[in-house]
């Protein structure tokens, strides 16, 4: 556990930069949190009022930072502060050394090469500072935006876990992508400012 004062430390690309949530965002973030296009292929449901991207931040993403990981990292498109969308690493086995990366943008983003800089750059951070020896991501079946981030990434897919999530009173198959330390490759490391 890490103090309650930890934050991951911003990374900067060229369109993008990352940064740990904090109160302000919630009204900015809302204005994307709320659109069920968004939240389509999501565990979470749209926000239905800035009081709910306000315990998202308070409630979920504190306790990542006080957990030391790096997730949710904010998405801002350079100049602008405000938040677009979200991507972050967590542990899905430490004992295993197996990470798994998550993230979503803003429907005007979508198709714009934003999830895949600011994936690359948390993928950085994550192989660098928390040595994994897996990456993996999953990905809703029909969520084929998703997959060609994934791809774009280096991500393989590894097959489909058939009904395996229950979401929203439905049984859902589940794409399964990984990315090994091996193929992301020593030499990319991460901006931190």
């Amino acid at each position: 556990m890490k103090p309650h004062f930890w934050r991951p430390p911003v990374l900067s690309t060229e369109r993008v930069t990352l940064r740990p949530f904090v109160n302000e965002d919630a009204e900015a973030l809302f204005e994307y949190a709320r659109n069920p296009n968004v939240t389509r292929f999501t565990l979470w449901d749209a926000h239905q009022t800035v009081a709910d991207t306000n315990t998202f931040i308070r409630d979920y993403a504190v306790l990542r930072y006080m957990e030391g990981m790096p997730e949710p990292y904010a998405i801002t498109l350079k100049p602008a502060p405000q938040p677009v969308g979200s991507c972050g690493c967590f542990w899905a086995a430490e004992p295993h050394r197996t990470m798994e990366l998550g993230y979503w943008i803003g429907e005007p983003f979508w198709g714009k090469g934003y999830v895949a800089e600011a994936c690359r750059a948390v993928l950085g951070l994550a192989f660098a500072e928390f040595g994994p020896e897996r990456m993996q991501a999953r990905v809703i079946d029909g969520n084929a935006a998703s997959g060609r981030v994934l791809e774009k990434l280096g991500f393989r897919y590894e097959g489909t876990l058939r009904r395996a999530l229950l979401r929203r009173g439905r049984f859902e198959d589940v794409r399964m992508y990984s990315l090994t330390r091996e193929e992301w490759g020593r030499d990319q490391k991460p901006e931190i400012t």
